[in-house]
């Protein structure tokens, strides 16, 4: 049949990815002994899982709608600090919070807050505090072992956050002589039993130059602790992000995820969670909108491992022109969490003629007496959703914005942060309207 390869054609590409997976990780080993900051047993630890599990081989099951050759070809290196063009104070949003910024992976105090409220953050020169992997893979390991000023967050018990903690992170690119940028960001945050915070993550491109971003925030939530996540990616249409969040919560606790990713050429984001206590009510969502060829890959894993736990999960989807879009979404039950009440939904609008979407939520379900389900809808614009408008007198562009506002707005609506809610409008008016 034709386009099924042979043989000997499936052994040549196994050989090529090989060497080139072989040539990006002597890149990786290059920026592992050069990269600032000390040596820790926990950074040596993920080299060596990193080498370990190595680059994805020829169609590897979890990438095999993600190609990585552009990142396999691309020499990487560490900015200059002093080379690095001074970020602007308005390239962060408009609110009022605490907030931490790190330009290429690097702390800078310039434009971070001074006073951090009932936060209280350290940098770590050791990152041997940082805590293992829920669900891993290989540039997990890459972050963990490359990121040069790991930061420790810390909101005390029975402390409730008077403004949002706002992580921004701002990567600059480059293309010369010595390769293209890797900026690596990596946070860990503790929310002590009855805190409640809300905490944005902001990944956004100092310029419109080629950059690499690896970013991993891991949360470990105590007791009847309450979390309101939002991450916001606005980066430009030649950045790679790598992205990988764990998050572990306890017993009686509220927690809400909510991810709006929309920039970067080739985005892949994993949201990996364990539910250990009983009671929790558990929220994870993501809205995607690719543009022109971008590549967007949305992973959630999440483990229920106690008692009478809900979780509610919604992912969509707004795939323009002739991009790409890949989900895959885990829930595993324990045998001992009774009275589970999962679900996990993957709705997908395609706007573009030759935009693509390829879906696979799975359960994984070991105890009795629960109550689990997922779904997918993959579909175009309705037509008679249209005429309607259109016969009240509405333009045929407006008629299409007001759609898909509607298709978004279950996300859009429920950010409760003024200038994060109009920030994210107004990149998804922007790709829209094809800039």
């Amino acid at each position: 049949m034709a386009g099924l390869l042979t043989n000997s054609d499936r052994a040549v590409k196994s050989a090529q990815v090989s060497e080139l997976n072989q040539q990006a990780m002597a890149n990786f080993a290059q920026l592992f002994e050069h990269r600032s900051g000390e040596k820790s047993q926990h950074a040596q630890t993920h080299w060596e899982i990193a080498k370990y599990v190595g680059l994805p081989k020829f169609r590897h099951e979890d990438w095999h709608y993600t190609p990585l050759e552009t990142v396999l070809r691309t020499q990487y290196h560490f900015s200059d600090p002093e080379s690095v063009l001074k970020p602007n104070a308005d390239i962060a949003l408009e609110i009022d919070a605490y907030r931490i910024t790190l330009v290429d992976g690097r702390y800078n105090a310039e434009l971070s807050s001074i006073d951090m409220g009932e936060f209280q953050v350290t940098l770590l020169d050791s990152q041997d505090v940082l805590p293992d992997a829920v669900n891993s893979e290989i540039f997990l390991h890459l972050t963990e072992c490359l990121a040069p000023q790991p930061l420790l967050i810390n909101l005390a018990a029975n402390k409730v956050a008077s403004k949002p903690l706002y992580l921004l992170n701002i990567s600059s690119g480059s293309v010369n002589s010595q390769g293209t940028n890797m900026s690596q960001y990596r946070y860990h945050l503790t929310l002590g039993n009855n805190s409640q915070s809300e905490v944005i993550e902001h990944f956004v491109s100092l310029d419109n130059q080629p950059h690499l971003t690896g970013g991993r925030l891991t949360v470990e939530i105590g007791d009847n602790a309450q979390l309101s996540h939002f991450k916001l990616v606005t980066e430009n249409p030649s950045a790679q992000h790598f992205a990988h969040n764990d998050m572990i919560v306890g017993r009686d606790s509220q927690v809400k995820s909510s991810s709006f990713l929309l920039g970067a050429g080739l985005l892949r984001h994993h949201t990996s969670s364990r539910l250990e206590g009983e009671n929790t009510q558990f929220e994870l969502n993501s809205l995607v909108l690719p543009q022109g060829t971008e590549i967007a890959d949305t992973r959630s894993y999440l483990e229920h491992n106690a008692c009478y736990c809900s979780s509610r999960q919604l992912h969509k989807v707004i795939g323009m022109d002739s991009s790409k879009t890949v989900f895959n979404g885990m829930i595993k039950v324990a045998p001992n969490a009774l009275k589970t009440d999962g679900q996990m939904t993957n709705n997908t609008l395609l706007l573009g003629e030759k935009a693509e979407i390829d879906t696979k939520p799975q359960l994984e379900i070991y105890a009795d007496d629960v109550k689990c389900g997922h779904g997918a809808t993959v579909g175009r614009m309705d037509d008679e959703q249209l005429f309607y408008l259109r016969s009240r007198g509405i333009s045929h562009q407006a008629a299409k914005q007001m759609i898909i506002n509607a298709f978004a707005a279950e996300l859009t609506e429920s950010i409760d942060i003024a200038g994060l809610k109009s920030a994210v409008m107004a990149n998804i008016h922007q790709r829209l309207a094809g800039g």
